[in-house]
C-alpha cells in the first residue's frame, strides 16, 4: 500500500510539473524586457551627462575667451583692466559661431553673462537640450541642460 501511495503521490508530482510548462518563458521575456529597459535608461543618461560635459567645455572656452576682451585702463598710479557686458557678450557669441558649437549641441542659448562684482572676471550660463537615445520619443522636446562657468583675468607683474 506504501508503495502505491508513494507511486501515486510521484504521478501527481509529474503532472503538476507538466502543468507548469510554458511558464519560464512568461519569466525569461520579462527578464529580458526588464534588461532592455535597464539598458536603454543607462544609455540615455550617458549621452545626457556627455552633452552637458560637451556644453561645459564650450561654456569655459567661451568665457575664457571673453574675459581676454578686457579693457586697460591706467588710473594714475594704479592700472586696472574693465570688462564690458556688452563686449563680454559679443566674445562669447563670437566664439560660440567661432567653434559652430550651435552644431554641436541641440538648441544652444546664452542664459546670462554676468561682470564679476570685482569688475575682473565674468560668469557665464549657456543653456541646450539633448535628444536621447532609444527612450527620445518619451521625451521628444529632448532633455534641457544648463551649465555656468566663471573666469577671471588678473593684472601681474
Amino acid at each position: 500500500m506504501t508503495v502505491l501511495a508513494s507511486g501515486g503521490r510521484w504521478h501527481k508530482f509529474l503532472h503538476a510539473a507538466r502543468a507548469e510548462d510554458g511558464q519560464s518563458l512568461v519569466l525569461a521575456i520579462g527578464l529580458c524586457a526588464i534588461t532592455l529597459l535597464t539598458i536603454s535608461v543607462v544609455l540615455a543618461a550617458s549621452a545626457v551627462n556627455l552633452k552637458a560635459r560637451q556644453l561645459l567645455s564650450v561654456a569655459d572656452g567661451a568665457i575664457v575667451a571673453a574675459v581676454d576682451e578686457f579693457e586697460f585702463i591706467a588710473d594714475g598710479g594704479q592700472p586696472r583692466i574693465e570688462l564690458s557686458q556688452a563686449q563680454v557678450r559679443a566674445a562669447v557669441q563670437r566664439y560660440l559661431q567661432d567653434v559652430d558649437a550651435g552644431q554641436r549641441i541641440d538648441n544652444l542659448a546664452i542664459g546670462s553673462v554676468q561682470i564679476l562684482p570685482d569688475g575682473q572676471g565674468a560668469r557665464l550660463s549657456l543653456t541646450g537640450s539633448v535628444q536621447p537615445p532609444i527612450i527620445g520619443w518619451i521625451v521628444p522636446s529632448g532633455v534641457s541642460i544648463n551649465v555656468s562657468s566663471s573666469a577671471r583675468t588678473v593684472l601681474s607683474r
